[in-house]
């Protein structure tokens, strides 16, 4: 496991070659049309953001961003990491695998499905409606040239996808279901916030052993302090990790707990998941 990351390749890259283009595209908020960034101990201001998330993205728009997700340092590389979108609005699952690593999710940005990383679909169809619907509800007005930002936009395309030999992804909706199915396979624990628990197979074991926190799909109780406390000072990581998603999904906001989880998470190497996890508490 690790606390310690570096930025990867691509992202240092796209973020360099936002600099140099920016100019030839002055009618874009931003090239890549997100506002890149890597600072693992940024904690963007919202509790509900995964402990072991790092963000490299925001939209800007109602506290959305994408981040990695390192599975608490099983995921030392992360150009390998999965992506995952963080709303903060969606009360119901805040948090969702929306790419399997970082060069797809760029490959499904710049394919044209910003929609789907953006947004949650029921289904293909659903999606397939959508697209139609934002072309025909696209409009210029005289404060917005609505084909000079298409212009501009399927230049940066056509060049991001060359510059970074990024391949097509001609069915997002189906590309994003895979992902997701490829993320249940390496999943040990569900929890509530639709992410579970994955560690390498090195720190599982036998995977039918692995247990979550003793309240797993119950509310978390705040009149059992010294019960969860007394759990989490002997928790193995499976247990630890379980606890710590499912608190933050319900929004859970013990300080005494937490510091004990912290403390736990600090046992275990992870001090910048733990200092994350105690912002603004």
């Amino acid at each position: 496991m690790t606390s310690t990351y570096k930025i990867p390749e691509l992202l240092q890259d796209m973020m360099d070659w936002e600099q140099e283009i920016k100019h030839e595209v002055p009618y874009l908020e931003t090239p890549t049309g997100y506002f890149l960034q890597f600072d693992p101990y940024d904690h963007v201001g919202y509790l509900c953001s995964p402990a072991d998330a790092i963000v490299f993205a925001n939209t800007g728009m109602d506290g959305i961003h994408y981040s990695f997700l390192t599975d608490f340092g099983c995921a030392s590389d992360l150009s390998l990491a999965p992506v995952i979108r963080v709303d903060p609005m969606d009360f119901g699952r805040y948090a969702r695998i929306v790419a399997s690593n970082i060069r797809e999710f760029f490959a499904l940005a710049f394919s044209g499905h910003e929609g789907l990383l953006l947004n949650e679909f029921e289904s293909k169809q659903q999606y397939l409606n959508y697209v139609i619907e934002q072309a025909a509800g696209a409009s210029e007005s005289e404060y917005f040239d609505r084909k000079r930002w298409d212009q501009e936009k399927n230049k940066i395309r056509d060049l991001a996808m060359q510059r970074f030999d990024l391949q097509p992804i001609r069915d997002g909706y189906s590309y994003i279901q895979e992902a997701r199915q490829i993320r249940r396979s390496e999943v040990v624990i569900d929890t509530l916030d639709g992410l579970g628990v994955a560690l390498r197979k090195d720190l599982v074991g036998d995977q039918k052993r692995a247990k979550p926190h003793p309240w797993h799909e119950k509310e978390i109780p705040y009149d059992q302090e010294e019960q969860l406390k007394s759990y989490i000072s002997g928790a193995d990581q499976v247990g630890l990790f379980s606890l710590i998603r499912d608190s933050q999904a319900q929004g859970f906001d013990d300080p005494d707990v937490y510091r004990a989880m912290k403390d736990r998470l600090i046992s275990f190497g992870l001090k910048m998941e733990a200092q994350k996890l105690m912002h603004y508490r």
